[in-house]
């Protein structure tokens, strides 16, 4: 794997795509555990499924690999300098007949132009959609506008833009993406394929992801796991009594 050219294809067009980056029996077994989470929700009839803070919902350690794999810790680290933190890690289970997401950059990027204010030229957050499940263009596919980074604005409402995308991956690939690049999930339009993707974001050590509205994890949580991710989170929710 060529780590320099991920560095300057994510710096360039704002996302990298890689395949196979987890072995697909860890996919499939990280897909089946947030079934199971995500059936006992109370939207889990909902054909867009979103389930946040999802360390939280899980005592068994199952969703590590994908906050530590060596190849995204060195892209996000390249991105936003040491100290880095996690932000919020989320699942979507897009299921038959979703409708596609509206085209969006991440938090904070869309605080500037409410506010009247110039988006600056940096980078606040480096995402990602972990492909546990095949992603393709009918079962809701994560779709990125390359170079949209660059732009320093968010996309225009109401405008069906040309040239997206389609991160397209078999279970175990990854789509890392800057955090100001315009993107969403596509609308699933198949009968009987569902797609399950995790998001685990990372944001430079600088930001309140509190402000940012992400969900963060119990401390009891934090404290139990490896001291790298507990290094990756110094802010934390209490528990609740």
């Amino acid at each position: 794997m060529d780590i320099e050219r991920l560095k300057v294809e994510l710096e360039e067009y704002g996302f990298v795509v890689i395949h196979n980056l987890i072995p697909t029996d860890q996919a499939e077994h990280m897909t089946n555990r947030l079934i199971e989470i995500m059936r006992q929700q109370p939207d889990r009839d909902m054909p867009n499924q979103n389930l946040r803070g999802v360390f939280n919902y899980d005592d068994r350690d199952t969703f590590i690999p994908l906050v530590t794999h060596p190849v995204y810790l060195e892209l996000a680290a390249h991105m936003l300098g040491p100290g880095f933190q996690m932000a919020e890690v989320g699942a979507r289970w897009i299921k038959p007949g979703a409708e596609a997401q509206n085209l969006h950059a991440d938090v904070p990027i869309g605080w500037f132009p409410q506010s009247g204010l110039a988006i600056p030229d940096a980078c606040f957050l480096v995402n990602c959609i972990w492909m546990l499940t095949d992603f393709t263009l009918e079962n809701g596919a994560t779709q990125v506008m390359p170079f949209s980074h660059h732009s320093r604005r968010t996309p225009r409402s109401g405008v069906d833009y040309n040239y997206l995308v389609t991160a397209e991956g078999p279970a175990g690939s990854i789509v890392i993406f800057h955090g100001a690049i315009w993107h969403r999930g596509g609308a699933n339009i198949t009968t009987d394929e569902h797609r399950m993707g995790v998001s685990s974001g990372f944001h430079a050590s600088w930001m309140d992801p509190a402000a940012g509205g992400w969900y963060l994890m119990k401390r009891s949580v934090r404290d139990r796991l490896p001291p790298e991710i507990r290094a990756m989170n110094r802010h934390v929710v209490e528990d609740e009594h």
